[in-house]
């Protein structure tokens, strides 16, 4: 006995020991991962018009369905008031709303689910309790001929607006002389020795007049001046200390992304801008609107860099801080307008991102780059927004090729857009909101659902193991873009919105200023950053960097650029005119320490800013000179600099894809490639990949990890499974990618990696026997003869049914083999088999094949297929919803029946065969 103890112990303190020099077993959690990792989805709540029955129920249907996190979200009423179907609609933050969702919050947590909640209804915060003054705030420019008889009277303006500064301009107005302008804010008349033709150029603060975007009933009103402290405390205490009471602690705080249209002026902005710019800019006024000469850029980068400080410091710290101070955590997107930079995301406990397009700067790289550098762990996505339009168009494949396009963008939470509070009363579709997929029971692939939660649970425990690993920092042309932005007096507020984000996405694609269409599954995989892409398929990963890792925090040592999480050894400088001078100075120090620093297309050569203008052009000019050396302008160029290199390329494809590839790629692929990405984590002791194909066709690659030490497994996330990998060839694995696959490589240096499988093997020979029928057909107990695999859509009983129908057939098999595999064709949308009456599988993606090994016998066997198409051909074939009792309609109406004229082709069209394959035999 004591023999044994001793053993235990001495096996005890070797374990113990390993896991500190290698870490712990990664795959132990990963068939079944804790619920910190499982799939979220915000949920509507339309009416406000929720009842305790009802939400008790949704969450049951949520938990069943593998939801573990939800945002509860207010928005517009969707429905009138109907007491017949148990419809009551109630005021935002009265007391049976606050009561209603203080029962929410503590049931999903006694559910084991997480919440988080906004702080206000709809987006972006404001409502009816903030006023004119304290409403989001414009700057515009109005242009009037001077009077000949030398009065200057005083501007028009409209009520809530206030006269910021009058200046007399020489010409017409379209360009300005800054030189020759005088204020005459306080003149009544024209001043002395002025000649000529003027205008006069009155700069008016004025309310946006941008209203909260679908708010809940008593949620209506001006949106907040996003730039000023004091309409914040305001805020906060007319809703924040009604909602946060029955939440502290129990709910995280959440905050959309910003979309404060036209947001460009408060009312202290004057002084705010000389105290941190340390120039007044009231002669500077017309540059932010027409072209003023030289200064132009500098004047504007000056002007929106001073609109991303006042964001932070007036709204996301004391925002952040005020949720701490109770007992709460902040949820957050934070990018769009105000022109906020990535320093908004160091005042966010949970981190969140959006949209699919990949192949660039996308918002979900914005967020997690962000994470990385300051040390967070996860970074979630509002996944699925738009994925396909109209509504009710996307399938689980759709929705799982949208969560692999988040991941390896470097996120690790997915939470859906969304699931919409539903009462059975409303029937089928029922509520559902504009914009996102259909996550609720009235879906028919919802009994699915679980499936693709699985799947993104253990994709996401896989991703959220170790730290990133992203040797590239591409540096964000954050300087360029604000120099560029110019301020516009019209009354479109979209269009006089300077979204940084958009314009930093727009700047990389060398394209149009918004970057291109935002939503869409399709779309993401047209757009594309040539300078994104070419590190992506050059075997990189990579983050954004900008100012705000300039902090104490940062190191730059050994090669090195350290911050947070992040280590990059790095740095591209993509097609930059200009560089923030102590930002290029680190640069340099980490190029001198080793480093290496690519530039592409043109080297920047210039500081934006008005004060010490000359001194910070010179010393953007020397540092770039002697980092990257004299040299012919647009040609190649490489040059040594302290320990490491500086190399100028004039493209951001060919030449940059060939410097790339000498700079030790963390993966290197051979085959048809082009479409596999991957994200790499890491820990001492353990590599992981995570590895996608973007593409509906299947491939096959040669891959090489470079970090790949020790013994290398192959993760599934779809099933879990886990299985051994050996190499074939000096370090390389062959891998085989499905049509939208996915998988996740691991290597623990804790153990010796398997011996190489040097013997060759011949291509496996598959014999296929067709299942030819006859077919029956069954839905809603109606069955029906085939001559053919047809969609039930031909049938005219049939033609808007949305639900499952059944086919099936029987085979008559003379010879078994010990592998078999079912393959189905053309399935519209899932099918879910039985062979012989036993359970074979459920097939919902591409290929659309399930092993039916050791199932099948001699002789007759029955096969069985259920396939459920897709929702948008009932509501093809129902009326259109009745909004009339609504008094005010606060959402797009639906537009299906515009967009799509006929139900799509739904059920199963085959061929269906039987595909057997005899083991292959091994040559030596």
């Amino acid at each position: 006995m004591h023999q044994t103890k001793r053993i235990a112990a001495v096996f005890g303190l070797v374990l113990f020991i390993s896991q500190l020099c290698f870490g712990s077993d990664w795959s132990r959690g990963f068939t079944s991962p804790g619920p910190e990792y499982a799939t979220g989805t915000y949920w509507w709540w339309f009416g406000p018009a929720q009842t305790r029955e009802e939400i008790t129920r949704e969450l049951g249907v949520m938990k069943e369905a593998g939801i573990g996190r939800i945002l509860i979200y207010p928005i517009y009423p969707i429905a009138a008031d109907d007491p017949a179907k148990g419809i009551k609609n109630y005021l935002f933050l009265s007391p049976v709303f606050l009561d209603t969702l203080k029962y929410a919050v503590e049931k999903a947590h006694g559910m084991g689910m997480s919440v988080s909640v906004p702080m206000g209804s709809g987006w972006p915060y404001g409502g009816p309790n903030i006023s004119a003054s304290q409403a989001a705030q414009r700057l515009r420019m109005v242009t009037e001929n001077a009077r000949t008889d030398g009065r200057l009277d005083a501007p028009a303006l409209k009520p809530g607006e206030i006269l910021v500064c009058r200046l007399l301009a020489p010409g017409d107005g379209s360009t300005v002389d800054l030189t020759a302008v005088k204020d005459v804010t306080n003149a009544s008349e024209m001043p002395a020795g002025v000649a000529g033709p003027y205008v006069l150029l009155s700069f008016v603060q004025s309310p946006t007049g941008m209203k909260v975007k679908r708010p809940a009933l008593g949620g209506e009103g001006n949106v907040l001046d996003h730039l000023s402290r004091e309409a914040l405390d305001s805020y906060l205490s007319d809703v924040g200390t009604k909602l946060l009471p029955g939440l502290a602690g129990k709910a995280i705080i959440h905050a959309d992304s910003f979309e404060v249209y036209a947001q460009s002026w408060t009312t202290n902005f004057l002084n705010e801008f000389k105290k941190r710019r340390g120039y007044d800019l009231r002669p500077y006024l017309p540059a932010l609107f027409v072209e003023c000469g030289a200064k132009t850029a500098d004047i504007r980068h000056d002007y929106w860099r001073t609109i991303g400080d006042l964001f932070l410091d007036s709204h996301m710290r004391p925002l952040s801080e005020w949720v701490h101070r109770h007992g709460s955590t902040l949820q957050a997107e934070s990018y769009g307008a105000p022109a906020v930079d990535m320093r908004g995301f160091q005042w966010i406990d949970h981190p969140m991102g959006e949209s699919y397009d990949w192949k660039n700067f996308v918002a979900s790289r914005w967020a997690s780059s962000a994470a990385h550098q300051t040390g967070r762990r996860f970074t979630a996505t509002e996944a699925w927004t738009w994925l396909r339009q109209p509504r009710y168009l996307a399938s689980l494949e759709d929705l799982k090729r949208g969560a692999d396009l988040h991941f390896i963008c470097g996120i690790n939470r997915i939470v859906g857009h969304g699931y919409a509070y539903s009462p059975p009363s409303a029937g089928i579709p029922g509520w559902g909101y504009y914009a996102s997929v259909m996550l609720n029971d009235t879906n028919p692939w919802w009994p699915y659902f679980r499936l693709l939660s699985d799947y993104v649970r253990r994709s996401s425990y896989a991703l959220s193991l170790g730290k990133p690993r992203a040797d590239i920092a591409l540096y964000l042309p954050e300087e360029d873009a604000l120099a560029a932005q110019k301020l516009d007096s019209g009354t479109n507020l979209y269009a006089s919105t300077m979204n940084l984000y958009f314009s930093v996405k727009g700047l990389l694609m060398r394209g149009p200023k918004w970057g291109g269409p935002e939503f869409g599954i399709d779309n993401a995989a047209k757009l594309e950053s040539e300078v994104i892409t070419s590190i992506m398929r050059s075997g990189f990963a990579f983050d954004g960097i900008d100012r705000s890792i300039l902090r104490p925090e940062l190191r730059v040592t050994g090669g090195r650029m350290d911050i947070g999480d992040a280590s990059y050894r790095i740095v591209v400088l993509p097609n930059l005119a200009g560089i923030d001078p102590e930002m290029l100075e680190r640069i340099a120090d980490f190029c001198r320490s080793g480093g290496t620093v690519v530039a592409t297309i043109r080297l920047p050569d210039r500081a934006y800013g008005i004060v010490d203008q000359e001194r910070k052009q010179a010393r953007v000019r020397e540092l770039i000179q002697s980092m990257f050396g004299p040299g012919v302008a647009n040609q190649p160029r490489r040059n040594a600099f302290g320990r490491g290199l500086a190399i100028f390329v004039p493209d951001e494809t060919e030449e940059f894809r060939k410097v790339l590839a000498g700079l030790s790629p963390q993966v290197q692929m051979k085959g048809a490639h082009e479409t596999i990405y991957f994200v790499q984590r890491g820990e001492p002791g353990h590599e992981g990949y995570f590895l996608a194909n973007t593409s509906d066709a299947e491939r096959e690659v040669e891959i090489t990890f470079r970090d790949g030490k020790g013994r290398a497994s192959e993760w599934n996330p779809m099933t879990g499974a886990v299985k051994d990998l050996r190499t074939v060839d000096e370090g390389k694995f062959r891998l085989r990618f499905e049509p939208f696959g996915s998988t996740f490589i691991s290597f623990d240096s804790g153990q010796a990696a398997l011996r190489p499988q040097r013997a060759k093997t011949e291509p496996i020979k598959e014999e296929a026997y067709p299942v030819a029928g006859p077919w029956r057909l069954t839905i809603n107990d109606q069955q029906m003869q085939l001559d053919r695999l047809k969609s039930w859509t031909e049938f005219p009983a049939h033609k808007f049914h949305s639900g499952a129908g059944v086919y099936e057939a029987e085979v008559e098999l003379s010879d078994i083999s010990r592998h078999a595999v079912l393959d189905l064709g053309d399935v519209r949308e899932i099918a879910e088999v039985w062979i012989n009456g036993k359970h074979a599988g459920v097939s919902w993606k591409q290929p659309r094949r399930l092993d039916v090994s050791g199932m099948l016998r001699r002789g007759k066997n029955s096969i069985s297929i259920r396939v459920t198409n897709l929702l948008i051909n009932r509501v093809l074939g129902q009326p259109d919803p009745d909004y009339s009792g609504l008094s005010d309609i606060r959402f797009p109406l639906p537009g299906e029946k515009k967009a799509i004229k006929e139900p799509l082709p739904s059920g199963l069209f085959g061929p269906v065969r039987i595909l057997y394959s005899k083991e292959s035999r091994t040559r030596q």
